[in-house]
């Protein structure tokens, strides 16, 4: 094993750590989410730590926020495919730096992509709608901007990890933001999600408890017609990006709502992946982030396999 690779295993339980696959109902088991404030701020602190390096910032707009960074691959292809990560921290924390876990960035670009992290402004000064559009914008910047970059402008893969699940989602379901982004949503190779909440927002009142509908509420208002608008699953009827990636760890409401989503997904003929693995709770959530890149990390292979067959290295 690898220094950086048991860095990032250290301080997280070993189930967490070790994130086996759970297939079947097993994934519906019971987990406990207690979690004490002291350990939460831990792990929070590792995970803004874990800041990649290298890479060159670009702006893309005229706000403070709209900004990105960008590496090129080990080995430059004139056409790399792209992933273009967007972070979590329930909309209102976080930045394109802090909160993207450095191991999955080289690991993309030696297996060829280039990698991208797009700042975005944060609530309560702009809306979630804002921030999705945000995002969208970035997508159309390096689409339009794919040949000075040399990427693959039909090569973006859009990846989020939380809140930042629910935005790419958004992004890879709901066409306005691409249609008033000026690019078409049945470019965008392919979303993956990880770890993310709210696919159906309405439902996560139900499915979810503490912190997660306290955030949710925070964020997104309790108006069931704007809760229904900012729902990916809602939107998965198409046109959608090509292909969608769901990893999940042990927090119950959440894989029910991802269910639901690669339900309707699958409905629409849209191409779908669920795995969810081991890990509960927060520290799960952290450990899918921060490990994800490592070759001893279950959900590695799994992402690569699934790059491999959607967004390939040519």
């Amino acid at each position: 094993m690898s220094l950086e690779s048991s860095a990032h295993k250290s301080n997280l339980s070993s189930a967490a750590a070790r994130g086996n696959e759970i297939t079947g109902l097993s994934i519906y088991h019971d987990t406990n989410e207690d979690i004490t404030l002291e350990r939460v701020q831990q792990l929070m602190s590792e995970m803004n730590a874990d800041v990649p390096q290298g890479g060159t910032d670009i702006v893309f707009g005229d706000k403070e926020t709209q900004r990105l960074r960008f590496w090129e691959p080990t080995s430059k292809s004139c056409k790399a495919p792209i992933v273009v990560f967007v972070h979590g921290g329930s909309w209102a924390i976080g930045t394109y730096l802090d909160s993207v876990g450095s191991v999955k960035v080289k690991y993309l670009n030696d297996l060829g992509y280039a990698f991208a992290s797009v700042d975005f402004a944060l609530i309560p000064k702009v809306t979630v709608e804002e921030q999705v559009q945000e995002v969208a914008d970035a997508v159309s910047y390096l689409m339009k901007n794919s040949l000075a970059l040399g990427i693959d402008p039909e090569g973006v893969v859009l990846m989020g990890h939380s809140s930042g699940a629910h935005i790419v989602s958004l992004v890879g379901t709901d066409a306005r933001y691409a249609q008033k982004a000026d690019f078409n949503i049945n470019l965008l190779r392919g979303i993956i999600a990880l770890d993310g909440s709210n696919y159906n927002a309405a439902a996560s009142i139900a499915d979810n408890t503490g912190s997660i509908v306290t955030n949710m509420l925070h964020a997104l208002g309790s108006n069931p017609e704007r809760l229904q608008s900012m729902s990916p699953t809602l939107h998965a009827a198409g046109p959608n990006a090509r292909a969608f990636l769901l990893l999940h760890v042990q927090r119950k409401g959440d894989i029910r709502q991802a269910v639901e989503f690669s339900i309707a997904l699958k409905v629409a003929g849209t191409n779908v992946n669920l795995y969810v693995f081991e890990g509960e709770g927060f520290e799960g959530h952290v450990a899918l982030l921060m490990r994800l890149g490592n070759e001893d990390y279950p959900a590695t292979g799994v992402m690569k396999e699934w790059l491999e067959k959607y967004a390939p290295v040519k």
